[in-house]
């Protein structure tokens, strides 16, 4: 499997490392996926995290699960 380095992913490294920061926002988004227990990423990152490990990392629907009719 190959793996792209830092800079394949970003390009500009330095022009990466020179974007602003917003400290108070990022404490804020860790601080909510640590405490519903899901990660944080991009919608690309996280589709290809659930395609690699085979699991479910977006939250769902809110509200009660849809009952299935049963014809038994």
């Amino acid at each position: 499997m190959y793996r792209s380095s830092a800079p394949d992913r970003v390009g500009d490294f330095t022009a990466f490392l020179d974007e602003a920061f917003d400290e108070a926002f990022t404490y804020a988004a860790v601080r909510k996926a640590e405490s519903i227990g899901r990660p944080i990423g991009s919608p690309q990152w996280l589709d290809d995290m659930e395609a690699r490990t085979g699991l479910v990392l977006k939250p769902g629907k809110r509200g009660p699960k849809a009952k299935r009719a049963f014809w038994g």
